[in-house]
């Protein structure tokens, strides 16, 4: 309670006493007035919360994470009383609009109005409310405060930063490029493939191609690996946007930090995604890393589109075991995961797993792989410095 209806009830309470015991026109006028005053008050409060506008507008049509926006707002007063005291409070912890402060309080005058050019600083990738959360109003005696929820909430769509990193602290590229390849040609594979002119009678396997109804060889090991295959996480592990958002703006940052670190070194390389079903674009150039960039912008993620899902499907895919690297961009380790992470061991394909969290243990899950290398990545840590 605040000393001012301290005060207000203080003096209601010797009206009260003063019309109980001395009656007359100027006990019951003051008795009046000090009633009315809280009633009007009240009412002048919810006509302000009707009456009150808001306009609030970007200077580009498409935001992104972590990069600076201009900002308008305007409070505006189209009424011919003038209003007493508002205040705005903005949405946060994954926006930050600077150039207002949610602590300072407006007076508007009738049929006038504050315009403030700001800059917007929206966190994360992804759909969400931004700028104006709610308002708060008070009357001209600070008898009542009220807040309120912006009834035009303004709502923006941010696309991932592009991160662009010099060199990679947890790959070396020329090694793996380097990757011997060539074994033993008399130690096959226990993968087929389709038959090609040119290949050997004796590399038919003639058990698994009855079966199939069509030609297919062995696909030994010493055939030459090809370009980098990269496995992002899709799915959406919580119900609360302080939670996912962190998650999946991290596990986008660094699918797209890989993918152009390998452009720029002129190796190809595969993202195999979830959207229901395992979906896979190949990036070579810019040209096709624009094309991924839009899909990766409009991307959602899904609480149906586990990685278990995905990495039980791929284990079935046999052009990942040919792959030079494959990569994982997870947030936990789940028990499909660790299985192909296991098959790819037993293929000669090394991996590099990749966790979003802040839990370093797991991590540990993947431990007595000798060809499989696991990082902890922390949501909020800068891409650059932990690749």
């Amino acid at each position: 309670m605040t000393y001012k209806r301290l005060i207000m009830i203080i003096l209601w309470i010797l009206s009260l006493v003063g019309i109980s015991f001395y009656g007359g026109p100027v006990s019951y006028g003051f008795f009046a007035a000090v009633t009315a005053v809280p009633v009007v008050s009240l009412l002048y409060v919810l006509l302000v919360l009707l009456r009150f506008k808001i306009y609030q507008d970007l200077d580009k049509s498409q935001v992104v994470a972590d990069t600076v926006s201009k900002f308008y707002i305007t409070l505006q007063n189209e009424d011919f009383f003038t209003f007493a005291g508002v205040r705005v409070l903005f949405y946060s912890p994954f926006s930050e609009v600077n150039g207002m402060d949610d602590s300072t309080e407006y007076e508007l005058a009738p049929f006038s109005g504050i315009k403030k050019e700001t800059s917007l600083i929206c966190k994360y990738r992804g759909e969400y409310e931004v700028g104006i959360k709610s308002i708060v109003v008070r009357d001209y005696f600070d008898l009542f405060r009220i807040t309120y929820r912006n009834r035009e909430p303004f709502r923006v769509n941010v696309l991932p930063k592009i991160v662009s990193p010099a060199a990679l602290h947890t790959i070396d590229l020329m090694d793996t490029t380097a990757v011997e390849t060539r074994l033993h040609a008399t130690d096959p594979d226990v993968l087929v493939r389709d038959y090609t002119p040119g290949d050997g009678i004796k590399m038919i396997n003639w058990k698994v191609s009855a079966g199939h109804g069509r030609l297919l060889v062995r696909n030994y090991i010493d055939e030459e690996k090809q370009g980098i295959a990269i496995i992002m996480d899709s799915a959406r592990y919580s119900d609360d946007p302080k939670i996912y958002l962190p998650i999946e703006n991290q596990i986008s940052e660094c699918v797209i930090a890989l993918t152009m670190y390998f452009i720029k070194n002129n190796t190809p390389a595969r993202i195999i995604s979830y959207p229901g079903k395992s979906a896979t674009r190949l990036v070579k150039d810019m040209a096709d890393f624009n094309s991924f960039y839009s899909f990766i912008s409009g991307f959602r993620f899904g609480k149906e589109n586990t990685a278990d899902k995905l990495c039980a499907e791929l284990s079935q895919d046999h052009n990942l075991y040919s792959s030079k690297l494959v990569i994982m961009v997870l947030h936990e380790m789940g028990q499909q995961a660790k299985v192909l992470a296991a098959d790819l061991e037993r293929n000669a394909a090394p991996s590099i797993i990749y966790l979003v969290t802040d839990d370093p243990s797991e991590a540990e899950k993947v431990s007595g792989l000798a060809h499989t290398k696991a990082f902890v990545i922390p949501p909020e840590a800068d891409i650059c410095e932990v690749l």
